[in-house]
């Protein structure tokens, strides 16, 4: 009896000291693997960009035009209190024509302006001059509310037909949003976003 007893017990410390080994084995892998992946996250380039405060690679936002850009000259005859914080041109209705995607400052009240703010403060919009072909009619889109702060255009085909998307990204203070639209029928659509109501 105390044979067999002595049997199972040595069979068993044999099991866990393998285990114990084959547990060191293990880790001593992980650890190698993970020193290798620290070592390769560490080469290539890290792009710092010009605000300083975010690093990561860099991305295609769309250029303003100049000042003296005729579409913008129409903007500022629709709209001569605006202060114009960007605008950026694209062929966004698939007619071969650029319009112009334009993020102003205005103390315009309109139906986005809620009560306790009518009348005291600046407000943030956004709309497209369409281009009608001549060079001097442009359809104006009715104004929506754009973020706050360092708004940024992207113009992206993200369905990879007819009509181009533009991505709008921007903030106020520490709130961060962005959305995605489309002019359809005149109108500026808002496709999917993420945070902008807080912007």
């Amino acid at each position: 009896m105390d044979k067999v007893f002595l049997k199972k017990a040595r069979g068993k410390m044999v099991i866990i000291i393998l285990v114990i080994l084959a547990g060191f084995l293990i880790r001593g892998r992980l650890d190698g693997l993970y020193e290798r992946q620290q070592t390769r996250e560490g080469e290539g380039e890290v792009n710092v960009y010009s605000e300083g405060d975010r690093v990561g690679r860099a991305l295609a936002y769309a250029e303003n035009v100049p000042d003296e850009h005729p579409t913008l000259g129409a903007f500022h005859k629709e709209h001569p209190e605006a202060e114009v914080l960007a605008a950026c041109e694209e062929d966004l209705t698939n007619d071969g024509l650029k319009d112009l995607v334009v993020i102003f400052a205005t103390t315009e009240d309109d139906e986005h302006v809620g009560t306790e703010n009518l009348g005291r403060h600046k407000h943030i919009r956004l709309t497209v001059a369409i281009d009608s072909g001549d060079g001097v009619n442009y359809e104006f889109t009715e104004p929506i509310p754009a973020p706050v702060e360092n708004q940024k255009i992207q113009f992206q085909n993200i369905d990879k037909k007819d009509e181009i998307e533009f991505v709008l990204q921007g903030q106020k203070d520490n709130k961060v949003g962005y959305g995605i639209f489309r002019v359809v029928e005149g109108e500026t659509v808002n496709l999917f976003g993420e945070g902008m109501e807080d912007c």
